[in-house]
């Protein structure tokens, strides 16, 4: 059958059907390069063809190019199937991105039960039961799956001078030179503000600024602190920046803190936010 395709392809080169049938062959047979060349194919022929996009993230992901892939799902995340966001959360895992990870397996395993991964759930250090997670407490798994100590600094980014720039006088140098800051009365800490399209450096530059002072490292989504219970919000907010403080020097960043307030919940969290001092984050 692949041959038989190969030959179809040969005479008609741009018929994108023949090529996804192609591709998914090769996938089963697990020829994933040779599959990557083909979805290639199809998205040069019709630009973010959403089975296309899907496939050669799952060829990335078999190959162990798990950044290629998580760069594909994230700009596919709003539409991505159960299947794809279970291999999206496996690779953020492998990528060591396990708060994401976390949040992502979550939300399909309480929806869809069928979901549940035992390798995920030894990635994330989850007990394997009838309840993926407990519902009290969203930071039952410990604080481990928040934090890391990145080996990567500014060295490790390229370009982005003036952010670069930006974090060094306003976050790195005050927590190495405390003294002469206090002398001229400026507190250390504080935070910055990135924006950008998905995939574009920013959790990178923030986990390579937690590498430029040695300090610990704890990346969280919004959807992490956000419960549709009264008070949870808050209080998974407060646990946050307990852990955090607990674990200082710690830069801490929120993912798509920015995200649509689509229900009370999210109202009321941007509500309190903004009504609080002194808290500043890095965000998407």
């Amino acid at each position: 059958m692949i041959d038989s395709l190969r030959e179809a392809i040969a005479l008609s080169p741009e018929n994108i059907p023949l090529r996804l049938s192609l591709a998914e062959l090769l996938v089963k047979d697990e020829k994933y390069r040779e599959a990557v060349t083909e979805y290639k194919k199809v998205l040069e022929l019709s630009y973010g063809h959403p089975k296309a996009q899907s496939g050669l993230a799952a060829c990335y992901f078999h190959l162990g190019q798990y950044s290629a892939a998580i760069i594909i799902y994230e700009q596919m995340e709003k539409d991505l199937p159960d299947a794809d966001t279970l291999l999206y959360a496996k690779a953020l895992a492998k990528e060591n991105n396990l708060a994401k990870a976390a949040s992502l397996y979550q939300a399909i395993s309480v929806f869809n039960p069928a979901m549940q991964d035992d390798e995920l759930d030894s990635l994330l250090k989850i007990p394997s039961s009838g309840e993926p997670f407990n519902d009290e407490d969203p930071f039952d798994t410990g604080e481990s799956i928040f934090l890391e100590k990145p080996s990567i600094n500014f060295s490790n980014v390229g370009g982005m001078e003036a952010i670069k720039k930006e974090i060094s006088l306003k976050i790195i140098k005050p927590i190495l030179h405390p003294e002469l800051y206090k002398a001229y009365g400026k507190k250390t800490g504080g935070g910055i503000l990135l924006y950008g399209p998905p995939g574009c450096g920013k959790t990178y530059i923030a986990k390579a600024t937690a590498g430029e002072i040695n300090a610990n490292f704890m990346n969280i989504g919004l959807h992490d602190i956000l419960d549709m219970w009264i008070g949870n919000s808050e209080k998974n907010l407060h646990e946050v920046f307990e852990i955090a403080r607990s674990s200082a020097p710690c830069v801490l960043f929120i993912d798509e803190v920015d995200a649509r307030p689509e229900t009370k919940c999210h109202e009321a969290y941007h509500q309190s936010v903004s009504q609080r001092n002194g808290w500043n984050f890095f965000k998407q």
